[in-house]
């Protein structure tokens, strides 16, 4: 199972921005191998370690198949990820949080990403 990894920013579908979560998508790098889930995870993105939530699996809640890895970054403003060029990232996976859920709607998606934000937090309480 892959425990950290370096890989670089693509372009998402926008979702997390609407959510009030937006998120950095990633290329899936080669050999990559995770259960689908939600994790935390620490990121160091130009010397600077930030906190994050990260997705890797189908959006099944939008009826999206294709597995994403994306990754909100605690503490960091949505007009920063717009003005910022990321050319490597690196994550390490510290814990898993949950499986991978359909909602029955975006308000208990958004619910949902804030309690697992807020566990991100107790985690990595740094």
């Amino acid at each position: 199972m892959t425990t950290h990894f370096s890989t670089r920013q693509i372009k998402g579908k926008g979702r997390g921005k609407f959510l009030g979560y937006p998120t950095i998508n990633m290329l899936i790098p080669p050999d990559f191998e995770l259960v689908d889930g939600i994790y935390a995870v620490w990121v160091t993105l130009e010397g600077i370690r930030f906190r994050g939530a990260l997705h890797w699996g189908p959006v099944p809640t939008f009826d999206d198949v294709v597995k994403s890895l994306e990754v909100y970054l605690l503490g960091v403003d949505d007009g920063a990820l717009d003005r910022t060029t990321i050319s490597v990232l690196t994550v390490e996976i510290v814990k898993k949080l949950r499986d991978i859920q359909k909602f029955s709607s975006v308000d208990e998606l958004t619910k949902q990403i804030r309690r697992d934000v807020e566990e991100v937090r107790r985690i990595l309480h740094e």
